[in-house]
């Protein structure tokens, strides 16, 4: 699809690196910016186009900046990643030609890095906004000085960057009688680097051109371009009030990247469950444009971005909820988001998100609700979604969204409030599949074996389920998967079907599984009845002997009362 630029007057001009580095100009990085964050295999592929892959000469993109008629000082609105890393690229360079006694290449290449102004006052060539010594100290700086050490995320992503380029050239230069020709020949591939360099006198329209240039997604994500708009529009509000929003923005962003590595928070479905949550239906892809639309003024980014860092800890106890602390009268709440996660289900995140954020409101939702609707989504989905395995509709994702946004807007009203909540739990509990549909699916859904576990999550959470409502004060947390008909008749060819099935499992603590053992069923029955705990679900104790049928016929009575009782819907 063509993407159509905006009407204003610019005109794109071919560069090289070394049109860029030379002269009089110098380029700054506003300190609304999203901070360097190349990883190793950003660098990777950098590496393999300058060096290996491409001639002199190699196309790297188009590069956005603007700046007063009047000054040389380049502000970088699209293009600080490549930018800085190329000067880290010069860094190593000097660095490696002072290392082999070349003083005279070493200034060559530093003075692209550093120059006199007008003023005859040597300068950087690349600066940024947000003091970082690491930076101008550790890198730019001739010689450079090793005891600056990082002092933030940024800083430690840029000495990744720096050890990786070190690391890459030394190994090439260690592999060669006289390093000096390679060493030149990329100082030259560097300074051949073709850009299109767009610039522009208006800051405001150097910044629609940059996110018309960025449409299609492919360089910059929702998140970067949300964070550019933001801190964009509250950048005439000068440098402290600047930094004080970028620094509720790293909150907001540190918040999310705090979660369990497993469970890792794309900030990008955050912000999109976060504007769903409280505004207007959108698809992901007109996401950007409609959050650009509302954020008009320096107030609303203000709001939205103090929105934004309130919500990330929310969002984050929906994703991850051992990251809040629960009170006793919100346990069965965090039971029910525990089960989403474990389920992979995202569709209703936004009503989710709402619903915490009317918890922690003022006046708080009340806690019936919060329990109620949170239980009939978690059964919801599991009759629906893991069980039966039926397929949600877009329509679904809307519901909640449309609930999500009209709770947001009742505010304290908590009649209206009741009211939302009572239609999205009747909508949900209309769509619950037939029962005869979930009792086959049931039988049939759930498998554990040592060598088969990748559903150990949910067969743990189904049995722990069936014990809780069986008997409500038993701890299950250390309890163990145990296998009435052992494991070692798989070797014998009964089928994993048969063995792994959750009509032959139990729930028990790790000294009577050890007990059991691979004892016989007769056994076993007299162990789990000396034992007096509560173990049995499904009448393992009355069965005569345990054979295949009788795996089958509990693997039904289970899904009977999945159904009837502990999945019920309506509660």
């Amino acid at each position: 699809m063509e993407v159509r630029m905006p009407e204003i007057d610019f005109q794109p001009d071919k560069r090289t690196i070394e049109d860029l580095f030379v002269g009089a100009d110098y380029y700054v990085i506003p300190r609304f910016q999203r901070p360097y964050s190349w990883d190793a295999a950003n660098l990777d592929d950098f590496w393999r186009d300058v060096v290996y892959d491409n001639s002199v000469g190699y196309f790297i993109g188009p590069m956005v900046a603007w700046r007063d008629a009047a000054s040389p000082v380049r502000r970088l609105v699209d293009g600080q990643q490549r930018v800085t890393t190329i000067a880290i690229m010069f860094a190593v360079l000097r660095d490696q030609f002072e290392a082999l006694g070349e003083a005279n290449l070493a200034a060559g290449v530093h003075r692209y890095l550093e120059k006199a102004d007008r003023n005859n006052e040597q300068r950087f060539t690349l600066q940024t906004e947000v003091d970082s010594r690491f930076l101008s100290q550790a890198i730019f700086k001739s010689p450079p000085e090793s005891d600056v050490k990082p002092r933030s995320e940024e800083e430690e992503a840029l000495s990744k960057a720096l050890d990786a380029i070190r690391k890459r050239v030394g190994e090439e230069v260690g592999k060669r009688q006289d390093p000096l020709d390679w060493l030149r020949n990329l100082r030259d591939r560097l300074l051949g680097l073709r850009v299109i360099w767009i610039e522009h006198s208006n800051e405001d329209d150097a910044y629609v051109i940059f996110e018309t240039l960025n449409s299609r997604g492919k360089d910059l994500e929702v998140v970067d371009l949300v964070k550019n708009l933001l801190l964009n529009r509250l950048r005439g509000t000068g440098n402290s009030a600047a930094d004080a929003a970028r620094t509720t923005w790293d909150r907001m962003r540190n918040e999310l990247e705090a979660s369990d590595s497993r469970k890792r928070i794309d900030p990008n479905r955050f912000i999109l469950h976060w504007w769903l949550s409280q505004e207007d239906y959108v698809a992901e892809r007109k996401l950007f444009p409609a959050v650009k639309k509302k954020i008009k003024s320096k107030t609303i980014a203000r709001n939205q971005l103090a929105s934004l860092s309130r919500d990330a800890p929310l969002y984050r106890a929906v994703i991850e909820p051992t990251s809040r602390a629960w009170p006793m009268e919100e346990q069965d709440a965090r039971l029910s988001l525990e089960a989403l996660s474990i389920f992979g289900i995202v569709q209703p995140a936004p009503l989710l998100l709402s619903l915490l954020r009317a918890r922690d409101s003022s006046p708080k939702l009340k806690g019936a609700q919060l329990k109620k609707t949170l239980q009939v989504v978690e059964r919801f989905h599991f009759q629906h979604t893991v069980v039966s395995q039926l397929r949600s509709s877009g329509g679904v994702s809307e519901m909640y969204a449309k609930a999500a946004r009209e709770l947001s807007a009742a505010g304290g009203d908590q009649d209206e409030r009741a009211r939302v909540l009572t239609e999205i739990r009747n909508k949900l509990i209309e769509r619950r599949p037939d029962r005869e549909q979930f009792i086959l699916s049931f039988m049939e859904r759930f498998y554990f074996t040592n060598d088969q576990t990748r559903d150990v999550k949910l067969v743990r959470y189904v049995l722990e389920r069936f014990l809780r409502h069986a008997h409500p004060t038993t701890s299950v947390e250390l309890l163990t998967i145990e296998h009435i008909l052992p494991q070692k008749n798989l070797r014998a060819g009964v089928p994993f079907e048969v063995v792994g099935n959750l009509g032959n499992l139990l729930l028990v603590n790790d000294s009577l599984n050890t007990r059991l053992d691979d004892k016989d069923f007769e056994s076993k029955k007299r162990i789990l009845q000396s034992d007096g705990a509560n173990y049995d679900i499904g009448g393992v104790l009355d069965a005569v002997e345990w054979t295949e049928d009788s795996i089958v016929a509990r693997s039904r009575v289970l899904a009977e009362r999945a159904y009837d009782e502990v999945w019920k819907l309506p509660l």
